[in-house]
């Protein structure tokens, strides 16, 4: 926080010394390239940070323009209620649209193609609807801000504009610099695992839709004061492109790289195009091959990378070890789920597959390939929906619930293939977990950078060497330890069960027999229930209290691992003679 206010005072400084000593001409210059800077800025929030590319962003800034320049000339005193009102127009209409398609569950291609067609459907409007917009030439002469009823001067509007540009840029960099953007990071690299934490991803990304929403809305007031004009183009594509232009050249993800990109590309348009107008538009669409090319990740990271610093600031962690979370003992099962049935239209997985625990135990499930294991698993998870069948965890029905409702439940779930976040170290993929208990989005907007980390948890990061390696990204660890890790990321909340689904796939044979030492021990000491989807019979032998055995969809057997090793059917069409593999 101490170097973010330091660049903030740096800015404002800047930004006062262009007003003072670079003339009126420039400064006007450097207040309208700011206001085009916070649009990219609220770009970056919500596809730097949250992986979704809004190609309609345009949507709230021209409408928030349309609204300032409306109530600014019908009452020149109104500029700060227009400042509000735009704050709120571009909110209401980003998180509207956001509702629309992440309820609907559409993918990111039509979300970005669905955002664009909406700012050029409204730029056709604006061309038509002439008493309100002014048609194709749009509304002039627009006010400057007026504050408490006190008309800025050109010159004070240049300075007090660019310094409210600069302080909105500050203020989004403060938000992503909390625990909330740790966790949007986490849905822009792996929603899913986001999902399985305890996040409502779909109520995050609406709100970071909104709240980008309302920064552009924010850039449109001050865009429209600042040319005192607004015109369809405010929607147009042209526009739409350079924002995407600007912020992928400057470098998505860091706040800054949208602005250095977006100043950058401003002033050299304004300088070379008068002498080169008819090859501008060619060098633009260079400039972006070659950014993509060349320098992938933008402007800010490559030089940041050269100097040895990361491209976002990174932050470590305090991971300390909560207190063990107490649960009302009462006499309902732990786990009973009841003729499960569950079909991708006419081919069925599962079909009346019961599965009780009544205790807390260490139940394997096995089963040769395409028997149903891990859809089962998903199904336990909340990760799938089912077409029959009730599931009941802890006495509560939990039928057909979302994976994060699952996982508010105490129910954690390992997959196949390690999940983690990559952009993000080890000790912040744990904090993020641990965070995912009461994910609120005040308490991650307010909380500090630390952590109360269930006692397993801790346990596994100290025992596996993860404790070493706080500070690695997480998408530079070994196989083994990303199982390592997503194990401990599962228990680092209020965990109340354990899904695990091939926890030792990659691991050695004495790996293997060190992962099933551990995972009794935390069976054992927490009185953890666990189940295991697995294909190592030396490990299910080491590690299993009972077993239960699927083939074609339907169980066939379930016992301990002695009476189900000596079932005839189990022979048949599982282990075989060698007792090798699932």
């Amino acid at each position: 926080m101490k170097r973010m206010t330091g660049y903030y005072i740096a800015a404002i400084v800047a930004v006062v010394a262009v007003n003072s000593f670079a003339g009126v001409f420039r400064s006007g210059q450097l207040a309208v390239f700011l206001s085009l800077a916070v649009l990219a800025v609220s770009l970056d929030l919500v596809w730097g940070y949250t992986g979704i590319l809004s190609l309609g962003q345009l949507l709230p800034f021209g409408t928030a323009a349309y609204v300032t320049a409306r109530m600014a000339t019908a009452e020149p005193s109104w500029s700060l209620a227009a400042l509000a009102a735009s704050v709120i127009v571009g909110a209401a209409i980003s998180g509207l649209i956001a509702a629309a398609a992440f309820y609907r569950r559409l993918s990111l291609v039509v979300v970005g193609l669905l955002t664009l067609m909406l700012s050029l459907t409204f730029e056709k409007i604006a061309n038509q609807w002439n008493s309100v917009t002014g048609g194709f030439n749009g509304l002039s002469g627009v006010p400057s801000i007026n504050l408490f009823g006190v008309q800025l001067s050109a010159e004070a509007q240049d300075l007090a504009a660019a310094i409210l540009a600069v302080t909105i840029i500050a203020a989004v960099g403060v938000v992503v610099s909390t625990p909330l953007g740790a966790v949007l990071i986490g849905i822009r690299d792996n929603e899913r695992r986001m999902q399985t934490l305890g996040y409502n991803t779909i109520g995050l990304k609406i709100m970071v839709f909104a709240l980008g929403g309302a920064v552009a809305g924010a850039a449109g007031w001050l865009n429209v004061h600042q040319t005192g004009f607004v015109s369809p183009g405010k929607f147009g594509f042209v526009l739409a492109t350079n924002v995407v232009l600007w912020t992928l050249v400057g470098g998505r993800g860091t706040i800054i790289g949208p602005v250095i990109g977006t100043l950058v590309i401003g002033f050299a348009s304004a300088t070379l195009a008068d002498s080169f107008l008819q090859y501008w538009v060619l060098a633009t669409g260079v400039l972006f091959i070659a950014s993509v090319i060349l320098i992938p990740d933008g402007l800010v990271p490559f030089f940041l990378k050269l100097l040895g610093r990361p491209a976002r600031p990174t932050r470590t962690p305090n991971l300390t070890t909560a207190e063990p979370v107490s649960y009302e003992a009462d006499s309902s099962d732990v786990i009973a789920a009841t003729n499960i049935d569950k079909s991708y239209g006419p081919f069925r997985v599962l079909e009346g597959v019961d599965l009780t625990m009544a205790e807390p135990e260490l139940r394997c499930l096995i089963g040769p390939n395409g028997a149903g294991k891990s859809t089962f698993l998903d199904v336990l998870g909340g990760q799938q929906p089912h077409q029959g069948g009730t599931i009941s965890m802890f006495g509560t029905d939990v039928t057909n619930r979302s994976s994060w409702q699952f996982a508010r439940h105490g129910i954690s779930r390992k997959f196949q293939a390690p999940q983690v976040i990559g952009s993000l170290s080890v000790a912040e993929n744990i904090a993020v977990a641990a965070w995912s208990t009461k994910p609120t989005i005040l308490r991650l907007l307010t909380r500090s950078w630390a952590a109360d980390v269930g006692e397993g948890a801790m346990r596994i990061i100290e025992k596996t060497g993860l404790d070493d390696r706080r500070d690695t990204p997480a998408g530079d660890l070994s196989h083994g330890e990303k199982q390592w890790l997503e194990i401990a990321m599962a228990m680092a909340g209020s965990c109340r069960m354990l899904l695990l689904d091939e926890p030792t796939a990659g691991m050695t044979v004495e790996e293997s027999l060190e992962a099933a030492e551990l995972l009794r021990e935390l069976h054992s000491r927490y009185e953890l229930p666990i189940v295991i989807v697995e294909h190592d019979m030396a490990f299910i032998r080491a590690v299993a209290d009972r077993v239960t055995v699927l083939a074609d969809g339907g169980l066939i057997a379930d016992g301990t691992v002695a009476e189900v090793e000596a079932d005839p059917q189990v022979r048949a069409v599982y282990l075989g003679a060698d007792h090798h593999a699932a």
